[in-house]
């Protein structure tokens, strides 16, 4: 039997949901001038949709394959996130006219570095093994 376990992955998943909502609708006023707060709406968002994706991907595995969820199948996830995370960039700067941000890719790795590093730190026990 599949167990499911509240971590820190639905944690930051849940606090990522609010940033990245909060950011768009704060997107939706007119942006003031100073540029570290254009930067810091701008790239949020990625931070926010990077958590988020990893904690719905968590909940395919456990409750769609049906499987228990392993710090191996985490690491996966968190690197595929960036991958997709960077083909977006790509395909932004190729066929949509947008440049390529890197920092909507740095804010991504440092997102998915801390959704790997901290349940494996915290040694969060809805791991199956750490294997």
């Amino acid at each position: 039997m599949i167990k499911f376990k509240f971590g820190s992955i639905e944690i930051m998943g849940y606090i990522g949901g609010l940033l990245w909502g909060a950011i768009i609708a704060v997107r939706l006023f007119p942006l003031p001038t100073n540029e570290i707060y254009r930067l810091i709406i701008g790239i949020a968002p990625n931070l926010g949709a990077a958590w988020i994706v990893t904690m719905f991907s968590k909940w395919v595995v456990i409750f769609a394959l049906k499987q228990n969820y392993t710090v191996k199948q985490h690491a996966v996830i968190c690197v595929c996130i960036v991958i997709l995370a960077l083909a977006s960039e790509f395909i932004h700067d190729a066929f949509l006219g947008s440049p390529f941000d890197v920092y909507d890719m740095i804010i991504t790795i440092v997102a998915q570095l801390c959704m790997f590093a901290i349940p494996i730190i915290s040694k969060d026990q809805y791991f199956e093994n750490y294997t």
